[in-house]
């Protein structure tokens, strides 16, 4: 489920995708669940995490990530 953690703030399992090198936030789910059934249908490139997100702020990736 997802939590709001604060008024900017929110918590949950969520879709992130690799842009180049950062990571775009593209959904929320209720469930871990249903996030895993969003990646299988959207494809190569994203990926399912416990997420804290603010909208307009960017995941970048470390510097020695593969591909």
């Amino acid at each position: 489920m997802v939590q709001i953690a604060s008024q900017e703030w929110v918590q949950g399992w969520g879709v992130v995708r690799r842009i180049h090198q950062k990571l775009e936030f593209v959904a929320f789910f209720d469930t871990q669940e249903g996030a895993e059934a969003a990646v299988n249908e959207r494809g190569i490139g994203c990926q399912v995490c416990w997420v804290s997100y603010r909208d307009g702020v960017g995941f970048g990736l470390p510097k020695n990530t593969d591909d």
